[in-house]
């Protein structure tokens, strides 16, 4: 190919890359994206295909509708074990080195892993952005909410968020006054009302007060069940139009509560980045699929002058070819992990030495218990309500905030049901008849609480590359390494004295209490008190990839600026969740597409000045 034949070569087809190929796109700018799976899910009877291998698959994963693709590999959950005799994981696509194996998995196909996300879309706090000079902990953001407020709201419409902003201001989180979001708040389930009812009539410490709250430090936080902003089609306000299926617009228009929004939504009603991609100009977007992109090169001025891709045809492995693509400037939206790798492979935008490091998740903590009467579980979406409670106060100078879910699918990932409870009962004798009245009276009642818990920025939590572990076609494998600090491990910890306030204000009595922590579990830890008692804890990951490239004021600790261009080679944009200095207790990708709508308006800047 000839020189800038492009305006901007994307790497990665997901949530990130989508938008920033909008953004180009909707200006005029001539833009090709790289994508390392196939071109599946453009079609209807594509993405049909994704549910119909999720109906034939055993376990239940987030990649189980997704057929493995051995040129552009995925990490799967039934390849993360327990680590605790220190023995690295080395079986799957990602090698993990410990302490803790990281326990969150990302899929590299069209879309990305909005494929199989659960689609919740709550901002980030205030606070979130200002941790070191609010609480002395973690790091500052070169940006502050107000800074991002405005891509907020793009990424909002851009994905189709049903939220009420009424809901959502809360601890300085604040609207312009004419916005809203462009579809109504899903519907709060049977459970969350219970749960709502039961919090707000408990009664309070005085005459006449009522309430459940719980006290940290000297600050009582009360518990309050808000509705969650979630990407999924529900009542559009005035003129917006829902965006239905891929290749069938008239369906998916509305949420059908179809509880399979992991691993996939069987009608699209929740938002992907297929979405998006189908709708781009073709005449301005060129989508190449099955193109791994293997090097930057680098010039002797630092400009990036191109990119080494391979192409594979088939998933033999044979035919693979390489080619130089160029453009004016080039975008990494592949994934934190993807992003990192390349940039390692490349030995570029590293003079921080900050590539790859302070690599995030939200830690998944989970309760549960048997409530007395029913929840009415396993109806509607996963999710559908949360308690904002913990996202932020003076306790985070000592222990990380959480976000609480409140699911709608019984105990959820804690146990999988109703397949365990149909082998437990039919293990002691039950049948016929009798188990289905067992199964109808105990699932219903199944309450699961999920903490979102926060995690800090550690620069041993990294992601690397090494000559000794390659993949297809002789590219790097990601090399992790990973653990929770005490400051996460005891905001677990204080999650736990929650749980006790929310099953005790809904008359669940101690014997029903049934969390327990198995010491076999891939994410089994113990937290050392200060009073030196030990408690047992287990983790699951989120899905939440962050860090490893993270934004900041100078060259010297951070990877780009605040616009997400990097600060060793000027035409080179890193954009996405991995970009993001601290994390909070927000489901990312929200922040994540506001992130990349802001750098595309800086890409923008460059490339028409470029143009002069």
């Amino acid at each position: 190919m000839s020189d800038d034949v492009y305006d901007a070569v994307i790497v990665g087809a997901g949530v990130m890359g989508a938008m920033v190929a909008k953004s180009l796109s909707e200006a005029g700018k001539r833009v090709l994206i790289l994508e390392a799976g196939y071109a599946s899910g453009l079609s209807y009877e594509d993405y049909q295909s994704y549910v119909d291998t999720y109906h034939q698959a055993l376990p239940k994963i987030p990649n189980s509708p997704f057929p493995p693709n051995p040129m552009a590999p995925s990490p799967y959950a039934t390849e993360i074990v327990n680590m605790t005799a220190g023995t690295p994981i080395l079986n799957g696509y990602q090698v993990e080195q410990g302490p803790l194996a990281f326990g969150s998995t990302y899929l590299r196909a069209l879309g990305g892993t909005s494929m199989h996300w659960l689609g919740t879309c709550p901002r980030m706090v205030p606070n979130d952005f200002r941790m070191y000079t609010q609480y002395g902990v973690g790091v500052d953001w070169p940006l502050s909410y107000d800074d991002l407020q405005p891509y907020y709201c793009k990424a909002e419409w851009a994905m189709g968020v049903a939220g009420n902003k009424e809901d959502q201001e809360y601890f300085g989180v604040t609207f312009p006054p004419d916005y809203n979001y462009p579809m109504e708040r899903i519907p709060q389930s049977y459970s969350d009302r219970v749960l709502e009812k039961h919090l707000s009539e408990y009664p309070g410490e005085y005459p006449g007060e009522s309430g459940a709250k719980v006290r940290f430090g000297e600050h009582d936080y009360p518990l309050r069940v808000v509705s969650l902003p979630q990407a999924r089609n529900s009542i559009p306000r005035g003129n917006y139009q829902p965006v239905g299926a891929v290749g069938a617009p008239h369906i998916g228009l509305r949420c059908e509560g179809n509880s399979s929004c992991i691993p996939i939504c069987p009608i699209q009603a929740k938002y992907n980045a297929v979405k998006t991609l189908a709708a781009l100009d073709k005449k301005l977007v060129t989508l190449q699929t099955q193109s791994v992109a293997t090097e930057l090169l680098i010039g002797p001025d630092s400009r990036i002058t191109g990119l080494k891709v391979l192409r594979y045809p088939d998933a033999s492995g044979r035919g693979v070819t390489e080619v130089t693509v160029k453009a004016g400037i080039y975008v990494l939206a592949a994934h934190v992990i993807e992003n990192a790798k390349l940039l390692l492979a490349s030995n570029a935008a590293n003079s921080s030495d900050q590539v790859g490091r302070n690599l995030m998740d939200h830690p998944f903590f989970l309760t549960w218990a048997m409530a007395p009467k029913t929840m009415g579980m396993f109806r509607g979406p996963i999710q559908t309500s949360g308690i904002p409670s913990f996202r932020d106060g003076p306790f985070r100078s000592d222990f990380s905030a959480f976000r609480i879910d409140l699911g709608n699918m019984g105990w959820d990932v804690a146990t999988y049901p109703p397949n365990s409870d149909v082998s437990a009962m039919v293990g002691k004798n039950i049948y016929g008849k009798k188990l289905r009245q067992a199964l109808g009276d105990e699932i219903p009642r199944q309450l699961r609480i999920g903490y979102v818990i926060e995690q800090l920025p550690e620069p041993g939590n990294r992601v690397t590359i090494s000559r000794e572990y390659m993949g297809p076609m002789g590219t790097y494998r990601p090399v992790l390494n990973y653990n929770i600090s005490d400051y996460t491990r005891k905001g677990m910890v204080s999650a736990m004295k929650v749980s006790a306030k929310i099953f005790k204000a809904m008359g669940i009595a101690d014997d029903q209490i049934k969390t327990h922590f198995d010491s076999s579990s891939p994410g089994f830890m113990e937290y050392r008190g200060a009073d030196g008692a030990v408690v047992a804890l287990s983790f699951i990951g989120s899905g939440h990839h962050m860090g490893t490239h993270r934004m900041g004021v100078s060259r010297t600790n951070s990877v780009v600026d605040r616009n997400q261009r990097s600060w060793d080679h000027e035409n080179l944009y890193v954009v996405g969740c991995g970009s993001m200095p601290t994390v909070g207790s927000s489901n990312p990708t929200l922040t994540g597409a506001a992130l990349s709508l802001m750098a595309a308006d800086a890409m923008l800047v460059q490339l028409n000045s470029s143009a002069r």
